[in-house]
């Protein structure tokens, strides 16, 4: 872990997560049987004016950073809405960093985070095509609660 720097703060760390999250949302495009136009069309802006425009949502946010390259490889976003249903809203490790505890350490932060600002419900949207990050959650204690089906058009 010496090796990595975490940053922590709010809106203002969500240009530096750009990156990240067009290689979560092309991982989404790629991985989804139904959605993948969605994933195609979804563009960083209209994901970043959801947490900007709504004031009463409260951000946190924290980047992992490789010292030696200078470059960022993981981030999560964790929100809580004005009735405490927090949410792990986004969370992407680089494919090369993976298996060295970096999601775990996340994670960690982001539950830390959301019980110290009393959530009372905990959350996580899991993107079809991507099922098989539902074992990682099952280690903090999240399960599969409900299916929700959209039609396409």
């Amino acid at each position: 872990m010496s090796n990595f720097e975490f940053i922590s703060g709010g809106r203002e760390l969500l240009d530096l997560v750009q990156p990240l999250w067009e290689k979560l949302n092309k991982h989404h495009e790629m991985n989804s049987k139904y959605f993948s136009d969605k994933y195609r069309n979804l563009k960083f802006e209209d994901r970043k004016n959801k947490f900007i425009n709504d004031k009463n949502l409260k951000i946190k946010i924290d980047l992992i950073k490789e010292k030696e390259k200078d470059l960022y490889i993981g981030y999560c976003i964790s929100s809580i809405d004005k009735d405490l249903i927090g949410e792990i809203d986004s969370l992407f490790v680089e494919m090369e960093y993976r298996n060295c505890g970096l999601g775990d350490k996340l994670m960690n932060r982001a539950l830390e985070w959301l019980n110290i600002n009393h959530a009372k419900t905990k959350i996580i949207g899991v993107a079809e095509g991507n099922e098989n990050v539902l074992e990682f959650y099952k280690r903090y204690g999240f399960y599969k609660r409900r299916t929700i089906l959209e039609q396409i058009n």
